[in-house]
């Protein structure tokens, strides 16, 4: 059976349904709610009570014919499947069998295959690791017990040497200079001549054997001198730490495989072993390396022992082939296709673990056996077609299915026939059932038509409107329920215009008032355009309308800046009108006494006279000598100042408190001082700050503060208040602000400011 017919009639069963469906509630609806029009887009756009319930019972009924018709037919396919089961089983089980023990069999082939070759592989890699290994181990003893070595003689590169094995150096520029201390460690390292040769002996597939020098100088030992000493000018000169494989080796610190490149110097086609070495102290002193030409190490690796119907491939993570069964060396470059998918099948720990999958080719499926090669970051892989394992099996399966055609063809004749009269029984039971459910529900929605239209009327102004619907069921408990609603929001209305009145008056005077605090601080910035010898910017936040923190700073006279920041306790209005008597006792008593003790204890008495709300002041008063950068301040219980002097970072400092302003008659401050240098920062700042709170109650603190600070330590000051404003904000995110916060910072600039540079 294809299927095809049965997937058509079903089709068009649904599409039976969904009409009658959905044009016996159109027409309906639009009979029932021409009342209901309005032009408000939500109630044209809204949905029927009547729709719903047409749309459940209908959706009830349509289901359960559509499973009944699904059982119904599901019997018989499988009556269809037990005859077709009995007919061909005995055939289907053989081409499985077959298929299996075929499949099984070339998964064992190739796991046996990439396993017996990765074996003969990583033999390979290991004598090469060893070699590498080895020469690490004398260059590290060389460095080590450089008493028991006699420096050897390395010559320059000739031509004298062309043709045979030859000790020589290069060096990597001009400016390397062959003298000193670079001679005497070139000398001492060229020992590593006397493991070089044997190697060169036992080996023949190393084509060169080197090493080079953080210093600039590369030792070699190889018969191709004639390749250098040819060259003229800058030729001979040979960057080799440019090169990939000094310069890999170093950063891995670790043995690295370059995979196959052509060497300039060579000029050949060849991959490097390269190892980094140390010095006595353990510094970086360059690296040794080994190149091996690929004809000698790819083509082994992949011709060997490889069965005729499979394929062999050394490829790189990025897919490039480095190798595969019978290249030439002339073969141009290509890329293993598939390569995602396999790097996919490889984990993390590859290098320990061999995969076998499948893939879909033109060709057909192919199973896919691979696994990194140790020390490496290359990839073995052995590729066999699965065709050519299961071409009999295939064959078996194709001559059951012709027999198993016509009996299929049989079977949907019958299935259509069954459907065909199921469309009939749906078309009448669909048809009852949209009358019953019409006359239904018109009963329900007639009420709630009504009890619609006396809301709408209620919402639309007229909240002395009440409904008349009086059922008996939940639809006359709704409309009962409106008009007690109705009536108690027509009290509640009355109440609240009375209170909206009430509260416009009261936040027009705290606006105003908001207003006034705002204008006793200095506002407009740069507060002084012609001054260059400093830059000073302030902002205040409150937390109400008006607040209780304030900032101040004012030329006392041409060569003294006068700073305050201070905090009165409490909120809103009194603590508003507190800050405005306390910030003009300070500003006015400042320009008579140049001393902050003073006029602090000025203050203090002045408050302390009539203060019966217990009422007080945490201030910090500076007073700044523009000329000497010295300051004189007093600290009366407020934060202590950030400090930042040239080339250091904003730290606290732990001045001297005394008590606030307010708290007590007879108060004695101390005052102290200390030395702003050129190019030095001053943050001062209240308590809403440090006290900014998130939602997990954790407080800002004066760790963030000045971490902030130091992120922006090299930013103006009006720049460095407004990271400061946006990094509180991004900590307190969207909890409610219970305190002012105020800043202020200044940058002191001295005689060093030129005249028109920014403050």
């Amino acid at each position: 059976m294809t299927g095809i017919p049965t997937v058509t009639l079903i089709l068009i069963l649904f599409v039976i349904i969904i009409l009658i469906f959905y044009l016996s509630n159109f027409v309906i609806f639009k009979k029932y709610s021409k009342d209901a029009v309005s032009d408000d887009s939500e109630t044209k756009n809204r949905s029927s009570i009547f729709f719903k319930l047409s749309n459940a019972v209908l959706g009830i009924v349509i289901v359960t014919l559509i499973l009944s018709s699904i059982i119904s037919i599901f019997a018989i396919n499988r009556v269809h499947s037990s005859t077709e089961r009995l007919s061909v089983g005995f055939a289907h089980s053989a081409a499985d069998l077959s298929e299996e023990a075929m499949i099984a069999d070339l998964e064992d082939q190739v796991g046996d295959q990439l396993g017996e070759k990765m074996v003969y592989v990583n033999e390979i890699i290991n004598s090469y690791l060893n070699d590498a290994f080895y020469l690490e181990s004398f260059i590290n003893d060389i460095y080590k017990h450089s008493e028991r070595y006699n420096p050897v003689q390395v010559p320059d590169i000739s031509m004298d040497m062309a043709g045979k094995l030859s000790l020589y150096k290069l060096l990597a520029d001009k400016d390397v200079v062959y003298e000193g201390r670079v001679k005497d460690e070139a000398e001492l390292i060229a020992n590593i001549v006397k493991i070089f040769k044997p190697l060169k002996e036992v080996n023949p597939e190393y084509e060169d054997l080197y090493i080079g020098t953080e210093k600039g100088v590369l030792i070699s030992y190889d018969d191709f001198a004639e390749l250098g000493a040819d060259a003229e000018g800058d030729d001979r000169f040979y960057e080799f730490r440019h090169r990939d494989w000094y310069r890999l080796a170093k950063n891995k610190g670790e043995i690295t495989f370059i995979s196959r490149y052509v060497d300039t110097f060579l000029q050949g086609s060849v991959t490097t072993c390269a190892i980094p070495f140390y010095d006595g102290m353990g510094n970086f002193a360059g690296c040794v390396g080994i190149d091996i030409h690929t004809d000698d190490l790819y083509s082994v690796l992949v011709n060997s022992n490889v069965s005729d119907n499979m394929e062999a491939y050394i490829v790189t993570p990025k897919g490039r082939i480095l190798a595969y069964k019978n290249m030439n060396q002339d073969d141009p470059e290509m890329k293993f296709a598939g390569i995602d998918e396999l790097i996919n099948h490889l984990d993390d720990n590859a290098e320990e673990k061999t995969v076998l999958y499948t893939v879909e080719e033109s060709e057909g499926t192919c199973y896919i056996g691979a696994s990194y090669i140790k020390h490496t970051n290359w990839i073995f892989v052995v590729k066999a077609p699965k065709e050519a394992f299961t071409k009999a099996a295939a064959e078996i399966r194709s001559d059951i299915g012709d027999s198993v055609e016509t009996v299929s063809e049989n079977f949907d004749n019958a299935i259509r026939h069954v459907i065909n009269n199921c469309l009939v029984i749906f078309a009448v039971l669909l048809l009852l059932t949209a009358v019953v459910v019409t006359i239904q529900s018109l009963d329900m929605i007639r009420p709630i038509r009504r009890l619609e239209e006396d809301v709408r009327k209620f919402s639309n102004g007229d909240l002395s409107h009440r409904t008349e619907v009086d059922t008996k069921d939940e639809t006359g408990d709704l409309a009962r329920t409106f008009n007690r609603m109705a009536a108690s929001i027509q009290q509640y209305m009355e109440t609240i215009r009375r209170a909206a009145v009430k509260e416009e008056r009261i936040a027009a005077e705290l606006s105003m008032a908001k207003n006034i605090q705002t204008s006793l601080l200095p506002s407009d910035f740069p507060a002084f355009p012609d001054r260059n010898d400093f830059g000073i910017y302030a902002t205040m936040y409150p937390a109400k309308e008006v607040g209780g923190d304030f900032y101040d700073f004012f030329l006392v006279d041409d060569s003294h800046l006068a700073m305050v920041m201070a905090d009165v306790s409490g909120k809103g209005v009194p603590a508003s009108l507190y800050m405005a008597v306390t910030k003009t006792l300070i500003k006015t008593h400042t320009y008579v006494e140049d001393s902050p003790e003073k006029v602090f204890s000025y203050v203090n008495k002045v408050l302390c006279e009539n203060n019966r709300d217990d009422m007080f002041v945490t201030a910090w008063l500076g007073i700044l000598d523009l000329k000497t950068g010295l300051i004189k301040a007093c600290n009366a219980g407020h934060e202590y100042p950030a400090i930042m002097l040239p080339d250091e970072s904003f730290s606290l400092m732990m001045d001297k408190h005394s008590m606030p302003l307010g708290s007590m008659e007879g108060i004695n401050f101390k005052q102290y001082e200390f030395m702003l240098t050129p190019g030095s920062k001053l943050f001062l700042y209240t308590d809403g700050v440090t006290e900014a709170t998130n939602r997990e109650e954790k407080l800002f603190g004066t760790g963030r503060m000045t971490e902030a600070l130091n992120k922006v330590r090299d930013k103006a000051p009006e720049e460095i208040l407004s990271f400061m404003k946006k990094s509180i904000g991004e900590f307190v995110g969207e909890a409610p602000q219970f305190d002012d916060f105020t800043m202020l910072c200044l940058k002191f600039n001295g005689d060093l400011q030129q005249e028109g540079n920014e403050s």
